[in-house]
């Protein structure tokens, strides 16, 4: 998956001449660049850099910074943000202040488009019309992007299909002026499930071919990615994610963030006599394993040639060992924690390095980013 790009752009019908001269300069730009994965979250903002060499990506270098949780109208926020991408971009190392992001959410939708059969000049047209269709937004204030997937032999004379990312125009360009005030430029802009999916499927190439699920827990989304043998990719992102767990064992404890992070994420699991915090623990993710549940029946229901046998988890809350254990515990399917950098090469400053082995699992998003190639 590592060229599958989900490149968001708009496709407003045949490209000029002046167009393709500027996307030419453009690819010739980018020859002279290097960039990282910067996955920029609603509590923390990460950073992975690297290169590929001999079909074997490298990880060179990665930064995490995590941000203040201040209240959305506090103007501290912003700079909090600027700051910590600025931070992220240049501890990585890079020459140019370049990077690759992505964006989650319900300002982005990914969906499956199957038509008859199409030549290429048709397809655009189509996947144009099939997202009005589907999509929530405003045309108007939308960009699309589609990937045709290859069909099979058996399958080609059925006609195309792929899948098609539609993204809240303002939302996208909010993100670019983001890493701009920071310093930095955006050569590309992704689908977080996508980028996770593109980490996994590098990182453990025997699960190519094979239908394989990621669930990422961070801090606001929960993001459901599948996908089909078929190579077409199943997207959901949930609106439960760590930040109303936390808020959930709040209420029921009133312990602090601080406590329950350090009892959350203590190295040997739950502190001892955390009976109590246990069970808040268990009421306050019972929503979130529940939506992950409903998601995967509507997949199979949807996929019912679908083997799905492992799921790998990852984010900030796969860092949680209690957590995990609860999700294993509660999910149909076998669990496990997926860390790149526990089979990735690395060549980076001890302290990065030791970032990267202990915090992987947050790191993914921003990992799969730095493993995009721009064509």
């Amino acid at each position: 998956m590592k060229d599958r790009l989900c490149r968001i752009k708009n496709e407003d019908g045949p490209m000029s001449l002046k167009t393709k001269y500027q996307n030419l300069l453009r690819r010739l730009e980018t020859n002279t660049l290097e960039w990282a994965g910067l996955d920029i979250g609603s509590g923390s903002v990460k950073t992975i850099r690297g290169s590929w060499n001999d079909h074997r990506f490298t990880a060179t270098g990665a930064c995490l910074v995590e941000l203040e949780d201040r209240d959305p109208q506090d103007t501290r926020k912003q700079d909090d943000l600027t700051q910590a991408i600025r931070l992220c971009l240049q501890k990585t190392g890079l020459k140019t202040q370049c990077a690759i992001c992505a964006h989650s959410g319900p300002e982005v939708v990914t969906r499956h488009f199957r038509f008859p059969p199409l030549p290429d000049e048709a397809l655009a047209q189509a996947t144009q019309l099939e997202a009005q269709q589907m999509s929530p937004f405003d045309p108007d204030q939308s960009i699309i992007s589609y990937q045709a997937v290859p069909a099979s032999e058996t399958a080609a004379e059925s006609g195309r299909e792929g899948f098609l990312v539609v993204a809240m125009r303002e939302a996208i360009e909010q993100k670019i002026d983001w890493v701009r005030a920071a310093g930095g430029k955006v050569l590309l802009m992704d689908v977080e499930g996508l980028a996770a999916l593109n980490c996994l499927l590098t990182c453990l190439p025997q699960t190519r071919n094979k239908t394989v699920g990621l669930i990422h827990i961070g801090n606001r989304f929960t993001t459901v990615s599948i996908l089909g043998e078929n190579g077409i990719p199943f997207i959901r992102d949930l609106t439960y994610a760590g930040k109303n767990i936390r808020a959930a064992i709040r209420q029921q404890t009133g312990l602090s963030d601080p406590e329950i992070r350090k009892a959350l994420f203590h190295t040997d699991g739950l502190v001892p006599d955390s009976d109590a915090l246990r069970t808040a623990l268990k009421n306050a993710a019972t929503r979130n394993i529940s939506d992950i549940n409903e998601t995967l029946r509507y997949y199979l229901t949807q996929n019912p040639s679908g083997q799905l046998k492992q799921l790998y988890i990852t984010g900030g809350w796969a860092m949680s060992r209690s957590f995990v254990e609860l999700l294993a515990g509660a999910l149909p399917i076998q669990v496990e924690v997926f860390n790149p950098f526990q089979t990735l090469p690395i060549e980076a400053p001890p302290a990065q390095e030791s970032l990267m082995k202990q915090s992987g699992p947050a790191l993914v998003v921003a990992a799969g980013l730095a493993m995009r190639t721009i064509r």
